[in-house]
């Protein structure tokens, strides 16, 4: 049964990829989200390492111009934090359904990624399970959620089990189980023991950022964005950058393993 469950996640025509390592040191990377809820939403510049590099510590890029618009005319130049080292908006709305066009020029060269926002879809529910794998009983979070009637639709699961370790990406579509109710158990890397408290987010994404995080647990041993840059995953910004920018929508649950 357990294995029924997790096909969930799974649709018919993803095929794995296979992405060879290559030294992509000093390309420039962009990692950015805007959502459905308040801002000031947060754009991060920085440039790659080598693969083989022992050190996770990215060189910012402070003097980029960062801009963001929408299909409405709205458009605004974010400011650069150097407390957190990312651009931030100051007074920019957004609205699910709207397209997004984010900007980034560095040293005379501009980098441009589109992402569209789709309807806002509800986290329902987290429920924890335990599961036989391999001979082993295994403790897995399952959240729930109401898939719209519209097919298409394309979701990233990010958890984080504590405040200690990094960051978790999954994909979730409705490809075989349109308009209906979905729970899809999350395969953590870490032995989730009692009193472990998971966040959970559902973010309602668009195809090319489902694509991204699809082939990003194959890119990296730890699924966190600021260390796949030298897998290189599909990302959705122009003129070879790396990274990706994101407009999706928000649901958090948390849940305390009993």
């Amino acid at each position: 049964m357990s294995f029924i469950i997790l096909l969930v996640s799974c649709d018919a025509e993803d095929k794995y990829v296979d992405i060879p390592l290559q030294d992509k040191s000093g390309k420039i990377v962009i990692e950015g989200n805007v959502t459905d809820e308040d801002g000031p939403y947060e754009i991060k510049v920085s440039r790659s390492i080598n693969a083989m590099s022992n050190t996770d510590n990215y060189p910012v890029v402070s003097n980029a111009k960062v801009t963001l618009n929408d299909n409405h005319g709205q458009t605004e130049e974010l400011v650069y934090d150097s407390a957190d080292k990312v651009y931030k908006t100051q007074n920019f709305h957004t609205s699910p359904g709207d397209t997004y066009t984010l900007t980034v020029t560095v040293d005379g060269v501009s980098y441009k990624a589109t992402s569209t926002m789709p309807e806002f879809v509800q986290l329902d529910s987290l429920e924890q399970e335990t599961m036989k794998i391999l001979g082993e009983d295994i403790i897995m979070v399952v959240p729930t959620f109401t898939d719209p009637s519209t097919p298409g639709n394309k979701y990233v699961f990010k958890s984080q089990t504590g405040r200690l370790r990094p960051i978790e990406y999954e994909v979730v579509s409705d490809q075989s189980k349109n308009g209906e109710t979905i729970s899809a158990p999350i395969m953590s890397n870490y032995k989730l023991k009692k009193n472990d408290t998971v966040l959970v987010e559902l973010q309602s994404v668009d195809q090319p950022i489902y694509n991204y995080f699809k082939v990003l647990p194959n890119s990296s041993a730890e699924n966190n964005p600021g260390d796949i840059i030298p897998s290189n995953p599909p990302s959705n910004i122009s003129n070879g950058a790396l990274g990706y920018f994101s407009a999706h929508t928000s649901s958090t649950q948390f849940i305390i393993i009993n």
